[in-house]
């Protein structure tokens, strides 16, 4: 959107300069600046409901976040039209951790994972994230399936990769990109609703690209924060990760035809296969 139709749908005391940012992949930020102080200002994507996203849900999320100190304060909120106002914060993402091999530049996991945990004890009114039906919303949405597409989805409906759990207050989507600061801050709560804690690790391992004992060590220090999820679970869990990705993927390559999704698609695609042949290797 044009930065100067954007500004028109903010009030009068959020006029000020808007500088585009970069990064996301869904939507658009711009950092504003205006003579009192500095914002974060997002703007959704135009076809949200179709990737499962729901503005209302968000914001109630967030705010149950800010209520904890866990996300950054929301000053103006426009959710049918997906614009969300926030703190500006001057600190860097995680994502320069991702593959980082020398412990002085490793990410603080035991922090994060006593943050997940917190997070986890939450109780706003949100609705449930089921991951089978996610993956639903987004197969009937596909234009065409292909037979890679239907025989990962028979995949999918194994016993074992769908263990019984007590839905928790989840993220689901807690990326490098998403984990700001030392404190750190938790961000984009795009997806956020009860679902399964296991799911919510196995997110986290799969972005900081975590070895198996890495992983192990991620559960002990959540589990040692007041969570509860067993190794078994988590395992049966990453696979989905790949999955929805995949499926998510091919949805926004469908939408915008950017060689970007159609390229995040394939590299899902393999990591699938070599996380199912593992797990069924076990």
């Amino acid at each position: 959107m044009d930065a100067n139709l954007l500004a028109e749908l903010l009030p009068a005391q959020f006029q000020g300069q808007l500088t585009p940012l970069a990064g996301g992949l869904t939507n658009h930020s711009w950092r504003l600046d205006t003579p009192q102080q500095s914002y974060w200002l997002r703007m959704g994507n135009t076809h949200s409901e179709s990737l499962g996203i729901n503005r209302g849900q968000e914001l109630v999320a967030h705010q149950a976040a800010v209520d904890a100190d866990l996300a950054p304060l929301i000053h103006y909120a426009k959710p049918e039209l997906g614009i969300l106002l926030l703190d500006w914060l001057p600190e860097s993402d995680w994502q320069s951790f991702v593959g980082e091999s020398h412990q002085d530049c490793a990410p603080n996991l035991t922090l994060l994972m006593g943050k997940v945990a917190q997070l986890h004890q939450l109780t706003p009114a949100l609705n449930a994230l089921s991951l089978n039906e996610q993956a639903e919303h987004y197969l009937r949405q596909l234009s065409s399936l292909s037979a890679e597409h239907q025989h990962y989805a028979r995949c999918f409906e194994q016993a074992r990769l769908n263990l019984n759990y007590t839905p928790v207050f989840c993220h689901h989507d807690l990326n490098a990109a998403n984990v700001l600061g030392a404190r750190p801050w938790l961000i984009d709560w795009e997806y956020a609703a009860f679902g399964d804690a296991a799911f919510e690790l196995a997110v986290i391992a799969d972005s900081f690209k975590l070895s198996e004992q890495g992983a192990r060590q991620l559960l002990a220090d959540y589990n040692a924060a007041g969570g509860e999820v067993s190794y078994a679970r988590f395992q049966a869990r990453r696979p989905w990760v790949q999955w929805l990705t995949v499926l998510w993927a091919a949805l926004q390559y469908q939408y915008t035809g950017q060689s970007d999704y159609r390229l995040l698609q394939e590299q899902a695609t393999r990591q699938l296969a070599h996380d199912l042949a593992d797990f069924q290797a076990r």
